[in-house]
């Protein structure tokens, strides 16, 4: 598939082509990325979550799901469910890692 987009996890060195017919959790399971999640993939436990930190407009627009679980100011400060988000275009991330405590 051409110009798929391109996904750089900053806080690991990684680049990661994915598909963005599937959400970015799916990706990562996909290519066995390590990546915190309890409900999978419902939008439920928010330890998927995700910082922008380049091209918070390349992806996917919010969903209720992920509003409700977030809040705005999580959101506008950049955090994103990767349960619930796809990437359009190419975009830098940091990726909590799998032992980080992450708050409710």
């Amino acid at each position: 598939m051409p110009n798929q987009p391109q996904v750089f996890i900053a806080n690991r060195s990684l680049t990661i082509t994915v598909n963005p017919a599937y959400s970015l959790l799916n990706n990562y399971l996909m290519q066995r990325i390590p990546v915190q999640t309890l409900c999978g993939g419902k939008a439920a436990c928010g330890r998927c979550r995700f910082r922008v930190l380049a091209g918070r407009t390349h992806l996917s627009p919010v969903r209720p799901a992920e509003l409700a679980r977030l809040g705005e100011t999580l959101i506008a400060a950049g955090w994103r469910l990767s349960c619930q988000s796809h990437a359009l275009r190419d975009l830098t991330i940091e990726l909590p890692e799998m032992d980080e405590e992450l708050e409710p």
